[in-house]
C-alpha cells in the first residue's frame, strides 16, 4: 500500500515495518539502500508527522481463550444512523467500525466472550435504537488474510 504525501524509499521503509516492526535500521537500510542513521532519521520523521503511530504486537483474537470474534451488519433509517454509529463506536465490544456503501449501513468487527454474550449484546442494541431496518450478527470462524488489534 502506497501512503501519498511520502517519496518512495518512506514508502518502503513503512512497508518493511508493517511486515515486521522489529527490523533493526541496518536490516531496513541494507534492503532500502540507505545507512543506519539515514533510516534512523526518516523512521523518527515518519513518527513524528503522524504516518507511524505506533507499534504493538499482534495477537489474534480467534486464538484467546474466553473470546469469539463476530461481525454485525447494521442498516438503519438515515435520522437513526448516527445515533447506531455512536452506539457501536462506544461499546467495548467493538474492535472496528466502518461505514459502507448502501443506504445507512455499518459493518462492525466486535468480540465477546461467548455466543450468549454476542446475543446479549446485538439484541441490546436493536432494541435500544430505533430505527433499525436490519442487524446481523455472524461468527468468524477464520481471519484468513489481514488483522485487526483490538485497542
Amino acid at each position: 500500500m502506497q501512503i501519498n504525501g511520502i517519496d518512495e524509499k518512506d514508502n518502503r521503509i513503512v512497508g518493511l515495518l508493517r511486515a515486521n516492526a522489529r527490523m533493526t535500521y541496518s536490516e531496513i537500510g541494507g534492503q532500502v539502500g540507505l545507512s543506519r542513521t539515514a533510516v534512523k532519521a526518516r523512521v523518527s520523521a515518519l513518527e513524528r508527522s503522524g504516518v507511524i503511530k505506533g507499534y504493538r504486537a499482534v495477537t489474534d483474537p480467534l486464538d484467546s481463550a474466553g473470546t469469539m470474534t463476530f461481525v454485525v451488519n447494521i442498516e438503519t433509517k438515515p435520522e437513526h444512523f448516527e445515533e447506531a454509529r455512536r452506539r457501536f463506536a462506544q461499546s467495548p465490544e467493538t474492535v472496528v467500525l466502518l461505514q459502507t456503501t448502501g443506504s445507512c449501513h455499518l459493518l462492525a468487527v466486535c468480540v465477546s466472550e461467548s455466543i450468549q454474550t454476542m446475543k446479549v449484546f446485538v439484541n441490546a442494541v436493536y432494541k435500544s435504537v430505533p430505527g433499525i431496518l436490519s442487524i446481523n450478527a455472524h461468527s468468524v470462524l477464520e481471519v484468513i488474510k489481514g488483522s485487526f488489534i483490538p485497542e
